[in-house]
């Protein structure tokens, strides 16, 4: 599905605004969570304007992509990893039929 160059900008800047708006007064850092979101929508800026022709532009774009990619890690992504899980426990056979039940006469009266 290819990216509407709007949603893509509207990304950019709706998340520096949150940025903006959450570091005011404090001598905060972004996460790498953030940085490699700005990755992924920078990057993707990038393609778009790569495809249009705008090779200036989208170099641009691609530095800074490359700069967020860095100081988020840049280690690729998150990898599998072993986990260990306990044995299974051993079948049970269970008779769970309903079965019409004789309990005698109905005496109220």
């Amino acid at each position: 599905m290819a990216d509407s160059i709007t949603g893509l900008r509207l990304d950019v800047v709706t998340a520096k605004a949150l940025v903006w708006l959450v570091s005011v007064g404090r001598d905060a850092e972004l996460t790498s969570e953030a940085h490699i979101f700005f990755f992924d929508r920078y990057q993707r800026l990038a393609q778009y304007h790569r495809r249009r022709g705008h090779a200036a532009r989208a170099r641009q774009l691609q530095a800074k992509a490359d700069e967020h990619y860095e100081l988020g890690g840049g280690e690729g992504p998150p990898y599998a990893a072993a986990m260990g899980m306990p044995r299974p426990r051993r079948w049970l056979a269970v008779d769970a039929v309903a079965r019409p039940q004789f309990r005698g006469p109905d005496d109220a009266a």
